[in-house]
């Protein structure tokens, strides 16, 4: 159940930032593509190296029991992404709440 959460989780995000993508220009655009790319192609390794999972063995022929260090490395591109892309949210909201509080009042 917390998997599907998670995959749940992550698809959103990734839709969010590529909405955010089409929607901005500039800098910003470049920023948020990179973060959509980030979490698309990390969650694509993953899921590669799920469907087709590489067993690390001993020297001695036993099965060692680690995780493939290539599937690390796409966790932490994703874990990259996801923090890029939240702290891009956290910005766009401070910046609409300090916009907010600066306008005049209506009287």
């Amino acid at each position: 159940m917390m998997l599907i959460a998670v995959i749940i989780f992550i698809v959103g995000l990734f839709v969010a930032t590529l909405n955010i993508t089409l929607r901005t220009k500039g800098l910003k655009r470049l920023y948020w593509l990179f973060c959509s790319l980030l979490i698309g192609l990390g969650s694509l390794a993953v899921i590669y190296f799920l469907a087709f999972p590489e067993q690390p063995t001993l020297p001695v022929g036993n099965l060692s029991g680690e995780m493939p260090a290539a599937l690390g490395l796409a966790g932490l591109v994703i874990r990259i992404g996801i923090s890029a892309a939240l702290i891009g949210f956290i910005v766009m909201a401070a910046r609409r709440l300090i916009l907010l509080s600066k306008k005049p009042d209506a009287r």
